[in-house]
């Protein structure tokens, strides 16, 4: 049980911001702001100027947070849009144990993002994708992407956005992998919460997020690397190699613009 010097929702945010702008420009921040104006009481553990592994302030939040604190993993160019977050949140964790906004059923061997299964940048088939989120991307058409059913059972969550109990974490000895700084540690999540045993689902939460994925960048093919040693070792081959731009969303990704997940 929580109590007043514990808020229920605790916000884990690591910003190469300083603490002033990210209060002041970072959509996270921005919407944090209205959130408590709205009444919505959280926490926040913000790791400011930060180029540490995202790894190095999750699971220091997951180790020092109360049990029946409500940790919410997420991105500072995220606006949250949802003024029923907490109710949001309550509702999702009373039928899964790690909730996201967008995910998908499966993850295939040497998978290296949770929309592209066979190869990246070519979208999953429809009946896998599930949830949605709503995009602003400049010179990009934006709007709301439904990818498939939402409030459905996961076996990988888009990082973006993870919510779990602090207490399950704990419970289950789960945690982010540190190698894994800021790529595919999502996915690496997801499977080491599947593997103790918790119950992965997506649940409609309405945000926005401002940034498309990265995944041809050098420090993403070496994250990728690690990612399938530490699942699939001596599999890593040169058709691995993600191509300089993702693939148009397809046409069972219902949007009216974003073409990343």
């Amino acid at each position: 049980m929580t109590t007043p010097a514990h808020p229920l929702l605790v916000f884990v945010c690591a910003t190469r911001l300083g603490q002033d702008e990210f209060w002041r420009s970072a959509q996270l921040g921005q919407s944090l702001t209205q959130l408590k104006k709205q009444g919505v009481a959280f926490q926040l553990e913000l790791a400011d100027n930060n180029t540490s592994p995202l790894a190095s302030l999750y699971n220091k939040a997951i180790a020092h947070c109360a049990p029946g604190q409500i940790l919410v993993f997420v991105h500072d160019d995220v606006r949250l849009d949802d003024l029923f977050i907490t109710q949001r949140l309550l509702e999702g964790l009373a039928v899964f144990d790690v909730i996201g906004v967008a995910g998908n059923r499966r993850l295939k061997p040497r998978q290296g993002a949770w929309a592209f299964a066979d190869k990246m940048g070519q979208w999953d088939h429809a009946h896998n994708l599930l949830g949605g989120i709503n995009h602003e991307l400049p010179q990009r058409p934006n709007g709301f992407t439904r990818y498939g059913p939402t409030r459905a059972a996961a076996r990988v969550l888009d990082g973006v956005f993870i919510a779990a109990r602090a207490g399950t974490l704990q419970t289950h000895k789960v945690q982010f992998a540190p190698e894994l700084a800021f790529h595919l540690y999502d996915l690496e999540f997801c499977l080491r919460a599947h593997r103790a045993g918790l119950r992965l689902g997506v649940w409609p939460i309405a945000m926005t997020h401002f940034s498309a994925g990265q995944y041809g960048s050098d420090s993403w093919k070496q994250a990728y690397k690690t990612f399938c040693q530490f699942n699939w070792p001596g599999t890593v081959s040169a058709k691995d190699k993600p191509p300089a731009k993702p693939e148009a969303a397809p046409d069972h990704a219902q949007a009216s613009g974003p073409q990343y997940p």
